[in-house]
């Protein structure tokens, strides 16, 4: 599922098949290139790998084929398309099959073709085609170009993907896709299709609406009248008792009756418990849910500044719930606005019934941190999609070039994790030993619980010995996949092995 709502990936990549020849079988394509970086620098920029759903076409179609019913599900249930735009991208009447079809669907959504100034078709320019050549659906944009050239009037290159300029212009696209799907992420939208053709047994699905503090009040109010209208279930019990333990019991068996768990949050936690060391009813509650195995919504209003908040524990509470580092259990974190909040939960409640009906069941994953130079990224990007096939959650940190930069990032994303996973592929070793150095000393100053570091070797060929660093805080485990350019499946299993020995 995508990160934006509503949708089933976040972004559709239209591309000429042409572009992405290459000049032999051994060599991977600028296409498959451009994709398999973008991947990773989105899934570094928000945090997370498998966070944005990215889909593209790797069949080859020719004259005799049909246009493809994968691809026209695929465009349909995308936020956003990027055209990889080409001479070969214009000629191809796939393409342009493709970009038509996009921009008609996305005028008729909710959302719309544009939000402020930004359009939902993002124009990557392969080569310096003339304004008075763009397809109307790119009229308006002005273009990310990925080519090099003399002078405006001439062809240009496609610039090549290991090159310095290729990658100051994916910065550029990777902060402008941050942007705009964080703005679709804010939006209200479900795909109509699935809200006007799957109808939910609502009778069987009961929602479990937690404490709220006074400012809430008067919207939950609302918002039960609005979910009861529709058929919903609401479990909201009696006010919540003075004993902390009669409330643990309360809640877990509230919670054992719903099917959604969702839990209204706001800058001001609300009523505090007597006798409970500075932990306040919504907190608690929050906490307990957790625990239990419900699906779970946490909303925040859309204008909560964590900077305002006035109590330490209650603002680190929030922040670790939004980074996701709360629990280990998956469970939906929003930020929206009040008038919207009812349909929200309602859009999310046949999210979920959907995927049950579908047999999706979320897994508890184990959250590792992949610490990679972007040299090394491609790599890192294939080990990390194994990762995830094997029920391990990778966070990714974005790569320097100097190993001291980014700290207060890399300590950021420390938090959120039990093991630090360092690349070291074709970077020096003296990078990933400093690295390895800058996160230890991290480490120690703010006393993280980071049981084990790990460095995954990848080719060239290595000593594992190069990676030694004096220290005795932690233990260094050490897997070389140096000795081949694909990751070797028993080494890979070993090493998946070792991060599920994880203490939660």
């Amino acid at each position: 599922m995508a990160l934006i709502p509503g949708f089933e990936y976040d972004i559709f990549i239209s591309y000429a098949h042409l572009d992405n020849m290459a000049l032999s079988k051994k060599e991977l394509g600028w296409i498959e290139l451009f994709y398999k970086n973008l991947n990773l620098m989105l899934a570094k920029r928000f945090g997370r790998m498998g966070l944005i759903e990215i889909w593209w076409d790797t069949k080859k179609l020719d004259g005799n084929i049909l246009f493809d019913d994968s691809i026209e599900e695929g465009i349909r249930k995308s936020a956003i398309m990027i055209c990889l735009n080409s001479p070969g991208y214009l000629k191809s009447e796939y393409c342009q099959k493709e970009l038509e079809l996009f921009y008609n669907k996305a005028k008729n959504e909710r959302e719309g073709l544009k939000l402020s100034n930004r359009t939902r078709i993002v124009n990557v320019l392969l080569n310096n085609i003339p304004f008075k050549d763009w397809p109307d659906p790119l009229s308006g944009s002005t273009g990310f170009p990925f080519y090099s050239s003399l002078d405006k009037d001439d062809f240009g290159e496609t610039i090549e993907s290991t090159s310095s300029e290729f990658r100051q212009q994916m910065v550029q696209l990777r902060e402008a896709l941050f942007q705009l799907i964080s703005e679709l992420a804010k939006v209200d939208v479900f795909e109509n299709v699935l809200v006007e053709d799957y109808n939910p047994n609502i009778k069987d699905f009961s929602i479990y609406l937690g404490e709220v503090p006074d400012t809430l009040r008067t919207p939950r109010k609302r918002i039960v009248n609005e979910l009861e209208k529709k058929g919903y279930k609401i479990i909201s019990g009696s006010p919540p008792p003075e004993d902390i333990d009669e409330l643990e019991k309360k809640t877990s068996e509230d919670l054992k009756k719903s099917s959604l768990a969702v839990h209204l949050l706001d800058k001001y936690p609300g009523r505090e418990i007597i006798n409970a060391n500075d932990n306040w009813y919504t907190k608690k509650q929050v906490e307990i849910a957790l625990k239990s195995g419900n699906s779970q919504m946490i909303w925040l209003p859309l204008e909560t500044d964590f900077k305002s908040i006035e109590e330490d524990n209650y603002k680190e509470f929030l922040y670790n719930l939004e980074a996701g580092t709360a629990s280990y259990k998956a469970y939906e974190f929003v930020k929206g606005s009040k008038s919207d909040l009812a349909q929200q939960i309602i859009d999310y409640a046949n999210k979920l019934n959907l995927k049950k009906t579908e047999g999706s069941i979320t897994k508890e994953s184990v959250p590792i941190l992949i610490d990679t130079h972007f040299n090394d990224q491609i790599c890192a990007l294939d080990l990390c999609k194994l990762l995830l096939d094997n029920n391990v959650q990778p966070f990714i940190n974005p790569q320097a070039n100097d190993p001291r930069l980014n700290l207060d990032i890399l300590a950021q994303r420390i938090q959120q994790v039990k093991k630090i996973v360092f690349i070291y592929g074709s970077i020096s070793k003296d990078w990933v030993v400093e690295r390895m150095s800058a996160a230890l000393q991290i480490i120690i100053e703010n006393n993280y619980a980071i049981d084990s570091f790990y460095v995954y070797m990848l080719a060239p060929v290595k000593n594992p010995e190069d990676v030694v660093l004096n220290q005795r805080y932690l233990k260094i485990s050490v897997f070389d996949n140096s000795h081949n350019t694909q990751i070797e499946e028993t080494i890979f299993n070993s090493f998946v092995s070792r991060l599920k020995e994880i203490k939660v």
